[in-house]
């Protein structure tokens, strides 16, 4: 697959993050780390997309996640806040 370079952040299931805690996305599925990522509607939900050598599944929508960003879930607002910010390659896994 074709490997671009997408902003990487991250985001937990506090109200802070989400709005809501239901831990649900907008899949349907329970949000789960080291798994779940949100990304725009240019990748179908199941997608998985190869990040910093592990692979995730797109499961989750963010009203703020337009273009080349993706949000990892994380489970705890101390890791999403360590997260920060990060410029890396992905790939999309056949």
């Amino acid at each position: 697959g074709e490997t671009k370079i997408f902003k990487i952040t991250a985001y937990c299931p506090c109200s802070k993050c989400c709005g809501k805690q239901t831990g649900t996305t907008a899949s349907g599925t329970r949000a789960t780390a080291g798994r779940t990522v949100a990304a725009s509607s240019q990748y179908a939900f199941g997608t998985k997309l190869l990040i910093n050598g592990k692979v995730y599944t797109v499961e989750d929508r963010g009203g703020a996640i337009k273009g080349n960003k993706i949000d990892i879930y994380m489970d705890s607002h101390a890791q999403a806040l360590a997260w920060g910010v990060k410029y890396l390659p992905v790939q999309v896994v056949k």
